[in-house]
């Protein structure tokens, strides 16, 4: 892999760039990936409703999401290391706030702006960690690391959550957001100095791809539409499991050892990039998660319930790297990689705040399930029409 280089620093060493990626990658997206868990505890701890909670969840990633365009301009003209370090000091004094609100009985007055904050600012750690991906020389590896890091983050974030809660409740959970930030700051020195050139990488796409081509639009609806429909089922997924009789902590025990075993879906994404046949088998894993879906809202048993959410994460991790490298194959100049990040904080954040209702109107994740099975239809369809008009 070469190195990346940009117009104001010298290039970074390849293996600093992918560990800089991996560690401000995990930040933002951590509460959406462990949100199983917290909105168990959010309903145990605060007893709030599945509509409150996907409201929670909605604002936070919403704020990921805004701050797209307002990062694209400032990292345009200015250096992104300190405006990394800016991002990263924002997301812990707002986790921080958080922790306080929490322990004080977790007033939604509060908590809803303060966790608006967090999202913006682990949106704009997002925003130039998919830049720097999207503009390596080997995107596909680079968003399989970025992928990788937030599944093993996540993976260990829902086995040990549970237990955090039985001591601090949700205050441990902000708590542990800042410390993580701070701990992601000692690898700023990873992160390019400023916007890349376009020389200065190598791409799979050509200058006809350009942003307002069908080809990108497509693409866009097909990530719109997966995280929309992932986020949603994650969320709840543990309803189904609590119905077959889990506990909470076995839920959350389930989605750990799920997320771990994910880290396969990263490695054949990475092994499947430059594969001649890697769109059938993009194709052919959205058809396994479908099936997924099916399995969560009419398990046979629990060893059905285990199989299809353990299948769901090392499908969801495989995905992920495909679809974005797809999007950055067209792009050029770095502007579609950060339209990707309001796109995909887009649909993360109406993901649970759709599910949470259908839900409450249900009452059974069967609704939750139908919903993102028609939303995976959609984006496989515009994923398809998208690569042959590549």
């Amino acid at each position: 892999m070469a190195s990346v280089t940009t117009s104001t620093d010298q290039p970074v060493p390849p293996i600093l760039s992918l560990v800089a990626i991996t560690a401000f990658g995990l930040i933002g997206p951590f509460v959406f990936l462990v949100s199983p868990v917290i909105a168990g505890q959010l309903a145990l701890e605060w007893h709030w409703s599945p509509g409150d909670i996907g409201l929670l969840m909605s604002v936070e990633l919403g704020g990921a999401a805004l701050v797209s365009f307002p990062a694209a301009f400032l990292l345009r003209r200015f250096s992104w290391r300190p405006l990394t370090v800016v991002a990263s000091l924002v997301f812990v004094g707002a986790a921080v706030g958080s922790g306080v609100v929490a322990r004080a009985g977790g007033d939604a007055t509060w908590l809803i702006p303060l966790r608006f904050i967090g999202g913006a600012g682990g949106g704009a750690l997002s925003v130039v960690c998919l830049l720097a991906a999207g503009r390596s020389a080997d995107p596909h590896r680079a968003f399989a690391c970025w992928t990788g890091g937030q599944t093993v983050s996540a993976a260990l974030g829902l086995l040990y959550l549970p237990r955090l809660f039985e001591h601090v409740g949700l205050a441990g959970l902000y708590a542990l957001l800042a410390v993580a930030a701070l701990l992601a700051l000692t690898m700023v020195t990873g992160l390019p100095a400023g916007w890349p050139d376009a020389s200065g990488v190598q791409h799979g796409g050509g200058g006809q791809h350009g942003s307002g081509s069908t080809a990108a639009r497509l693409n866009f609806l097909a990530i719109f539409c997966y995280y929309l429909a992932i986020s949603g089922a994650w969320a709840f997924v543990g309803v189904p499991g609590l119905a077959l009789g889990l506990t909470e902590e076995g839920v959350g025990t389930l989605t750990a050892v799920a997320m771990f075993t994910a880290i396969l879906g990263s490695v054949l994404a990475t092994l499947s990039g430059h594969a001649r046949r890697r769109d059938a088998y993009t194709v052919g894993v959205f058809g396994l998660l479908l099936a997924c879906l099916v399995a969560l809202a009419f398990p046979t048993g629990r060893g059905g319930f285990i199989a299809a959410v353990v299948l769901l994460q090392v499908c969801w991790s495989f995905l992920v790297p495909m679809l974005l490298a797809a999007l950055a194959d067209a792009d050029d100049g770095g502007g579609l990689v950060i339209l990707s990040n309001m796109i995909i904080g887009g649909g993360a954040a109406l993901g649970p705040l759709l599910a949470g209702y259908a839900l409450d109107y249900a009452g059974t994740y069967v609704a939750v399930a139908a919903q993102g099975a028609v939303l995976l239809a959609l984006s496989a369809a515009a994923f398809i029409a998208a690569r042959r008009r590549f």
